[in-house]
This record gives C-alpha cells, structure tokens and sequence, in this order.
C-alpha cells in the first residue's frame, strides 16, 4: 500500500511506499537530511552505518499522524553488543484504518482494513580509523483485506567522519529487495533510494547543518534532475536540554501539483533531553496538510 498523501506526490508508483514516509521526527525536522549525522539511534533507518557511531543502547519509537485515519510509526532497540561491533533489531509500520466494502450494486456489505509491516535486523562496524559501515535486512509484509504481499530487502550505508570531528559523510542505498508473495502477476517495484549527504557542524555557532541528494537511482530525463531531489536543514543547540531544527525537502515539493504547493517541504521541530530521555517534535508541511510526527527515546 502507498499512504494517500504519497500518492498524490509522486509520478511512478512503488510499493511499500511507506518505507519512505516514516522517518524519525528528528529527520523529518531537518527535512530528512540526516544521512551523514551521527549519534543518534533513530537515524539509522536512513543510513544503517550509524548504528557504529552510537555509545549507548536506547530503545525509542516515532509515531506520525498521517492525513485522514491513517498511523503510522517505528520502535528501535539499538546499540546491542554484537562482534566487535553495534546491533538493532525493531520494526516499521503503517495502518490504513477501516474502509466500507460495497457490492457490485453499491450496497455496503462490511469493512476491511490494510495496513504494512517491516521487520528490521541491522548491523554496524568499523571499516577503519572514522569510515563505518552498516547492513540492514528486512522482511516486509503488506495486507489488504484477505490479501497479502511479502518481500525481503537489504539496506547499506558507510559514514566518514573527518578527523577535524566537525564535518562527515555518509551515503545509503535503501530499499534493494525482491518479492516472495506479490498481489498482482507484475509487481510494483520498491522505493530503492540512493542517498548521498553531509553533516558539519558551524565553527563558533552551537548549530549543525546537513545536506543530502536523495532518490539518486529513480530515471530522470537528464542526469542533472537527479540533484533537484536535494534537501536540507540546520539544527540549533540552544542549550544541553533543548534544540530547535528547521529544514527544506525539495523533492517534496517538486513531487507536489503545481498548483497546490504553497509551502510544501517545509518542516520545523524541537528537541528535548533530560534524565537519558529524548523527545522530539516535527511538522513538516505537505500541499494542504502538515505532518506530526512524536519521537521518544531512552537510553539502556
């Protein structure tokens, strides 16, 4: 299933659209340019090598309100001992809530439901001195009424952080998979995402700003389209316990009709830490609706 708002926003479709559209809210806030920004647990359902750049274990969860009775949402356990290196296992979802089932004639005869699942196991290393890698695997589950659709995919992602501890790297590869169940004889293809980005934090300000190219892989007519898909935003520290994050996601709003954009790929958030736990906030505004999303994490 592709959530309503997506389908509205984009020209080919693809399955398991939701991959896509649950994002942590500290992502979402920073217009999802989070590919290259380290130490956060959450963020590795963009690039799964930042699970090697975690110092702790925590269990957090995101939850967004979507447009109509649509929810969705993630829950991360990570930063598990595993080898010599970082593990994480949690789980993605979106439910679609009740629809009418109607007859030939029209005649309301019931509901159904649909909703999506993922499953997700990753793994995060050390290649060498500041260059970290991860994988990702996940098991995806689609159901609509008594139908259902199952595929296995893989994530990977390598992060570089300069030794100046001010500035990094990271690109991700997102959504490779193939299907072992589909509804249809010729299946809608994934959402695969090549993600290219970099995080570097201000000199002699408390902000960090990030930068990403995103959708790299999707056919474009000329190479130099594929880098309209860019998005960015900047994080302030106002202080220990409180951050504030505003960003931009062009491909968002290039996605939009043109018409209704308005302010499309705008968001805006807010941190808040205190005691080992995190709460985030974000909106991120889509033609005539604005996304919610809620983020909680807790260190282990």
């Amino acid at each position: 299933m592709a959530c309503v708002g997506c389908i509205a926003l984009q020209a080919q479709p693809y399955a398991f659209e939701f991959l896509r559209t649950v994002v942590p809210a500290r992502a979402a806030a920073l217009g999802t340019a989070t590919v290259a920004l380290p130490g956060d647990a959450s963020l590795q359902l963009l690039n799964p090598a930042l699970g090697a750049t975690l110092s702790r274990a925590s269990l957090g969860s995101v939850v967004l309100k979507h447009v109509l009775d649509i929810v969705s949402g993630a829950a991360l356990y990570s930063g598990i001992p595993v080898l010599q290196g970082s593990g994480s296992v949690g789980a993605v979802y979106m439910d679609y809530g009740r629809f009418q089932r109607r007859d030939a004639l029209g005649s309301a005869v019931g509901e159904f439901s649909a909703h999506d699942l993922a499953l997700v196991l990753s793994y995060a290393d050390t290649l060498e001195r500041e260059l970290f890698y991860g994988i990702a695997a996940k098991a995806l589950w689609e159901q609509l009424d008594a139908q259902h659709a199952l595929v296995v995919a893989l994530d990977v992602g390598l992060l570089y952080r300069f030794p100046d501890g001010r500035t990094s790297i990271g690109a991700a590869l997102l959504h490779v998979g193939t299907a072992l169940r589909h509804f249809a004889q010729e299946p809608l293809p994934l959402p695969t995402d090549l993600r290219l980005g970099l995080a570097h934090a201000l000199r002699g300000m408390p902000a960090v700003f990030v930068f990403n190219f995103a959708r790299l892989t999707e056919p474009t007519a000329s190479v130099w389209q594929k880098f309209e898909n860019f998005a960015l935003g900047v994080e302030f520290t106002l202080s220990p316990a409180m951050a504030v994050r505003v960003g931009y996601d062009n491909k968002l709003r290039r996605a939009a009709p043109a018409g209704a954009r308005g302010i499309t790929g705008v968001s805006a958030g807010v941190g808040l830490n205190a005691a080992g736990v995190q709460l985030d906030y974000s909106a991120t505004v889509v033609t005539t609706a604005v996304l919610h999303r809620f983020g909680v994490q807790v260190g282990m």
